[in-house]
């Protein structure tokens, strides 16, 4: 979002400012451009794990005016208070793992089609098209069934524990609350997107960022509905996010490295996000993971997320999300064809 476009009191107006790699951190300069200079932050760093303390460069981009959360160690203390509880999410994290390579293994062969089906020399273009389709359509419900059955195992896990009748958990739960409390506005760094979002949920985080609309009362954040694009939770403080962090926030996590040797080569779902933003998921660092020069490798990963607009969050991207969690004009998207575009009307 261009600078004249952000709000001039983002505490009074908070929004979403989600930005592209911090290797060469230039975090401090995006909180000057956006009023915050003097606020004091909570800072998210949980998806470092055991490196979550190591932040004192985030700690001097935002001019010691911050605490960190320390969701990753107060994360680890509960389970080492609660046992049982520990055991029960140890339980539950492997069969997200199981359900997650076998849902794997069905998109590979799915890309394998589509391989086969664009080798295939075409008597009738139109037939080909439909064939492609026909698979992309197959991913599309893989995709929405994954979702579905990982979003029951969390429900599940949740009911059945009650973590808010834990002692170790309304203890931390208060702690991380009290902390928030202090502060006017939420950074939350990258790392491992799975660990992050476990303490995210863990601690009740959502409800402490937003506070659901009229319409999304009755749609927990990190169970936002498929196609439900229109109901936002409204921010308590204006949060800036980056990598792992700008992923947990959205809806959908879509995890993405076209490098068959370093990765499975195709892109997957992994669980609901925070839900806070609408219509996006974000893709971070695009051009290091993603094979962008092939069009038709991307138009299927574009096909793929619909309606949710890709966001490719570049290095020195700066996108200051809209009050309702959409697309700014002007933010950089994966188009339809495949190609990266400017986003001209606002998603």
């Amino acid at each position: 979002m261009p600078a004249d476009q952000v709000p001039e009191d983002l505490v009074a107006d908070p929004r979403i400012t989600l930005l592209g790699p911090q290797r060469d951190p230039r975090l401090g300069q995006v909180v000057a451009d956006l009023g915050l200079s003097g606020r004091r932050f909570a800072t998210i760093t949980a998806g470092w794990r055991d490196r979550e303390a190591d932040d004192a460069l985030l700690a001097e981009q935002l001019d010691h005016r911050c605490v960190n959360l320390g969701l990753w160690q107060l994360m680890q203390q509960v389970w080492e208070s609660d046992p049982e509880l520990a055991e029960a999410d140890r339980r539950r994290r492997l069969v997200h793992t199981e359900m997650q390579e076998l849902y794997l293994i069905g998109l590979e062969q799915a890309v394998e089609a589509l391989r086969r089906i664009r080798q295939h020399t075409p008597r009738e273009p139109q037939v080909v098209e439909m064939a492609v389709e026909d698979v992309l359509s197959i991913m599309r419900e893989m995709d929405v069934r994954h979702l579905e059955r990982v979003g029951e195992l969390n429900h599940n896990f949740y009911t059945r524990w009650e973590l808010q009748h834990r002692d170790a958990v309304v203890t931390a739960r208060f702690h991380v609350g009290r902390l928030v409390a202090d502060t006017e506005a939420v950074v939350v760094t990258g790392g491992h997107v799975g660990v992050l979002l476990g303490a995210l949920h863990l601690f009740n985080l959502g409800p402490t960022l937003a506070t659901p609309t009229q319409e999304a009362t009755n749609t927990p954040f990190e169970h936002a509905a498929d196609g439900d694009l229109d109901a936002a939770p409204r921010l308590l403080r204006p949060i800036v996010a980056w990598g792992a962090g700008a992923m947990a926030l959205t809806e959908r996590v879509l995890l993405f490295y076209d490098d068959p040797v370093a990765a499975p080569g195709v892109s997957e779902l992994l669980m609901n996000g925070l839900g806070l933003t609408r219509g996006l998921v974000a893709l971070p660092s695009p051009r290091e993971r993603l094979m962008m020069k092939d069009q038709a490798r991307m138009i299927m990963l574009a096909a793929r997320t619909a309606p949710w607009t890709p966001l490719l969050l570049e290095e020195r991207t700066q996108v200051t999300l809209r009050a309702d969690g959409r697309l700014p004009a002007g933010a950089r998207v994966l188009g339809s064809d495949g190609l990266p575009h400017d986003l001209e009307v606002d998603a």
